[in-house]
């Protein structure tokens, strides 16, 4: 799940004002409870951003609450290291079972010039082709739209590809089977949609190691338009998750699945 919009905070050091978008945050269910109209789920989203200007540590959090399931009931953010001008739209809390196929329609946005296509390979195919011409354009997209093109790149090599929920997708966005010589082979994907400068910590690799060890899957991948921590990068290339089980792939990599894919 992700938060929509641009939200603009100021620095509390040197009161330099910064825009971040609102897919910088992960938004993930972290608490249920039953009340007299059904479930009620709490949701929250933390992430980190450095002013440019001074270099001052600012942290926004989101929380929100889902009750009854389907309608969003409240939503609060907390800014630490300054304050937030502008917030962000409401969370969208409807969503579906998704199985990916090449057949799905869709809208994806090229940008330069923008026009809208409805049918999810000629789409993807053309995604591919943009951003194998201008790599940069990767951070037009939407989260979404990441993952169909993730998907799209894996279901090309051969593998079959289920791509999950819009939201409480339980911590993986696409799950990738084969069977090579009998042998099946299952990869959970986990894919971000960041800017840039905003690395992929830690947490996000423990919690997708946790599903793969939960769901038995031979590989994990966190695929991203960002880079990684170091602290992630550590965690990776330890004992207990080494990269046989775990990997890691930023910008550089995926502009190269791109590019491939392009050529294929």
């Amino acid at each position: 799940m992700n938060l929509e919009g641009v939200a603009t905070l100021e620095c509390e050091e040197c009161l330099n004002q910064l825009t971040i978008d609102g897919y910088d945050i992960d938004i993930e269910a972290v608490s249920s409870s039953e009340r007299g109209m059904g479930t009620e789920v709490g949701y929250e989203g933390t992430c980190e951003y450095v002013c440019p200007k001074c270099h001052n540590e600012i942290v926004v959090r989101y929380e929100a609450w889902e009750y009854p399931v389907g309608s969003f009931n409240y939503g609060d953010t907390e800014v630490s290291g300054g304050s937030m001008i502008t917030g962000f739209r409401d969370l969208d809390f409807s969503f579906e079972e998704e199985i990916y196929s090449f057949d799905e329609q869709t809208n994806l946005y090229i940008p330069e010039p923008q026009k809208i296509i409805t049918n999810l390979e000629f789409g993807v195919r053309s995604l591919i082709q943009e951003i194998s011409h201008y790599p940069e354009s990767i951070y037009n997209i939407k989260p979404r739209e990441f993952e169909e093109l993730i998907a799209h790149i894996f279901g090309k090599a051969g593998f079959e590809v289920q791509l999950t929920k819009k939201t409480r997708d339980g911590g993986r966005d696409i799950i990738a089977l084969k069977n090579d010589l009998g042998i099946p082979v299952k990869y959970i994907i986990e894919c971000k949609r960041y800017a840039r400068d905003n690395k992929i910590s830690v947490d996000v690799a423990r919690s997708l190691y946790g599903v793969q060890m939960q769901e038995g899957a031979n590989k994990a991948i966190i695929a991203t338009t960002s880079y990684f921590t170091k602290d992630t990068q550590k965690f990776v290339s330890a004992q207990n998750t080494t990269e046989w089980a775990m990997a890691l792939r930023d910008y550089n990599d995926i502009i190269k699945w791109v590019k491939d894919a392009n050529n294929s």
